[in-house]
C-alpha cells in the first residue's frame, strides 16, 4: 500500500512538470541575411531625420533678431504716449487712473478679443435640469453661502494680448545682443545700451498694466502705482534717444546690405520686394515728422507688391514665400488702413490703433524668417547664403557626422 507521503511526492512532481510545460520557449533568434546586413551596415541611425534641417546663415538670423527688437519695441513708445496722455502732469490717483492705450480693445461686450476671464469655466458633465434660482431677498437668514447662488468672481479680466507684446518684444533685443556673428559695429553698440534698458522698461510697463487692470491700487492706496510711476517717467525720458540710436544703426545696415534679388527665385523676389515696401512704410509711420500723404502713397505701393506675391501664389501653391508672407502682408495692410483716419504729422494719434500696426509688422518679419527656413529645407540647401537673397555668400555648413553603429 502506497503511503500518503509517497502520494504527496508524486503530486508535487506532476505539478512542477506541468508548470514547466506551460511556459512558452522563446523563438530562436533569426539570423539576418548576409546581404541585408551588408546593406544596412553603412546606413545612419533611424533617428537621423529624413530631410535636412535648414540652417539659416548667421547674418540672416541676426538681421531677423535685430529687426524684431527695434520694430517690436516701438510698442514701448505707444505705451508711453498713452500713459502720459491719460495722466497729464498728475500722479496716479482715484481721479486719474493711468492707461496704456490698450483698454479700448477690450471694452465690455467685446468677446473674443484677447480678454481672458480670471477663472475659466470648468467643464461639466451633461447639464442638469434648470432650476429657478433663489432671489437675493429670499436668501436664508445670516447670508449663508449655501442658501443662495454662488458669488461670481469680481476680479476684472486680464487682457493678456495687451500686456504680452512689451516684454516679448524686449526679449528679442536680448537675443539679438547675444548673437556675435557677424559683427555689426554700430548696431552692436546701440544694442548693448538698448537691450537692458528696453527689458527693464517693458517689465515695469507690464507690472503697471497688471496692477491697474486688477485694481490692486484699491488695496494699497496707489503706493505701488506711485513707485512704478517714478520709474516709468525716468525711463520714458530716455526712450527716444535709445530707440532712435538703434533705429539709425539698423537703417544704415540695411541700406548697405540690400538683398540680391538677382539670386532669388520668383516667389522670394516678390516677397522680399513687398517686405522692403512694408519696411519703408513702417519707418514712415514711426517717424516724428510724418507726412500723411507720403504714407498713403507708400501704402498703395505696398498693396501693389503684395498683390504680385499673392498672384504668384495662385499658380505656385506650394511656394513657401507666398503661403507664409501673403497672409502676413494682408494683416499689416489691414491694420495700417484701420489706423489711416488717425494719421497726423506726429504719427498715428490713437495708441489703440498704433499697437496692432507694430504687432502685425513684427509678425511680417517673423513670417519672412519662417519662409526662408521652409524654402531652404525644400531646396535641400541648409546654410546657403544665396537662398537667403543676400549679396554675400557664406561658407557651406559642414555635414553632420553619422552616429556610431551599435554592436
Amino acid at each position: 500500500m502506497i503511503s500518503v507521503r509517497s502520494l504527496c511526492s508524486i503530486a508535487l512532481v506532476l505539478v512542477a512538470s506541468g508548470a514547466a510545460g506551460c511556459k512558452e520557449d522563446p523563438p530562436p533568434p533569426q539570423p539576418e541575411p548576409a546581404s541585408s546586413a551588408a546593406a544596412n551596415k553603412g546606413k545612419a541611425s533611424l533617428r537621423t531625420p529624413v530631410s535636412p534641417i535648414a540652417k539659416v546663415d548667421p547674418q540672416s538670423m541676426k538681421e531677423y533678431r535685430v529687426d524684431a527688437c527695434y520694430f517690436g519695441t516701438l510698442s514701448l513708445k505707444q505705451a508711453r504716449d498713452a500713459y502720459l496722455a491719460s495722466l497729464g502732469k498728475d500722479e496716479p490717483s482715484e481721479k486719474k487712473v493711468p492707461s496704456f492705450g490698450t483698454e479700448d480693445q477690450s471694452k465690455p461686450g467685446d468677446a473674443g478679443k484677447g480678454v481672458l476671464p480670471a477663472k475659466p469655466p470648468t467643464p461639466t458633465t451633461p447639464a442638469a435640469p434648470k432650476t429657478t434660482a433663489t432671489p437675493p431677498a429670499a436668501a436664508a437668514p445670516g447670508g449663508s453661502a449655501k442658501a443662495g447662488p454662488a458669488k461670481p468672481d469680481e476680479r476684472r479680466p486680464i487682457n493678456i494680448g495687451a500686456r504680452a507684446p512689451y516684454e516679448r518684444n524686449a526679449r528679442a533685443c536680448t537675443v539679438a545682443l547675444s548673437l556675435k556673428d557677424p559683427a555689426m559695429p554700430d548696431v552692436d553698440a546701440a544694442l548693448s545700451e538698448y537691450a537692458p534698458f528696453a527689458t527693464e522698461l517693458a517689465k515695469n510697463i507690464a507690472a503697471a498694466s497688471n496692477y491697474y487692470q486688477r485694481e490692486e491700487y484699491k488695496k494699497d492706496s496707489f503706493a505701488k502705482g506711485k513707485e512704478l510711476h517714478a520709474k516709468l517717467l525716468a525711463d520714458f525720458e530716455k526712450l527716444d534717444a535709445h530707440s532712435d540710436k538703434l533705429g539709425l544703426a539698423v537703417s544704415a545696415w540695411h541700406s548697405s546690405h540690400l538683398p540680391d534679388l538677382a539670386k532669388a527665385d520668383e516667389g522670394q523676389k516678390a516677397a522680399l520686394t513687398a517686405l522692403e515696401d512694408a519696411r519703408t512704410l513702417m519707418l514712415t509711420l514711426a517717424s516724428k515728422n510724418l507726412d500723411p500723404a507720403a504714407a498713403k502713397t507708400q501704402l498703395q505701393k505696398l498693396e501693389t507688391s503684395a498683390a504680385a506675391l499673392k498672384a504668384h501664389g495662385t499658380t505656385n501653391q506650394t511656394d513657401p514665400w507666398s503661403k507664409i508672407m501673403a497672409p502676413a502682408l494682408d494683416n499689416f495692410i489691414r491694420d495700417v488702413k484701420a489706423a489711416e483716419p488717425k494719421l497726423t504729422d506726429k504719427g498715428i494719434s490713437s495708441p489703440a490703433l498704433y499697437l496692432p500696426v507694430v504687432t502685425s509688422f513684427v509678425s511680417l518679419i517673423e513670417g519672412k524668417h519662417r519662409a526662408l527656413s521652409r524654402s531652404l529645407t525644400a531646396k535641400g540647401q541648409p546654410g546657403a547664403r544665396e537662398a537667403a537673397g543676400n549679396a554675400q555668400p557664406a561658407a557651406p555648413a559642414a555635414p553632420a557626422a553619422p552616429e556610431p553603429q551599435k554592436e
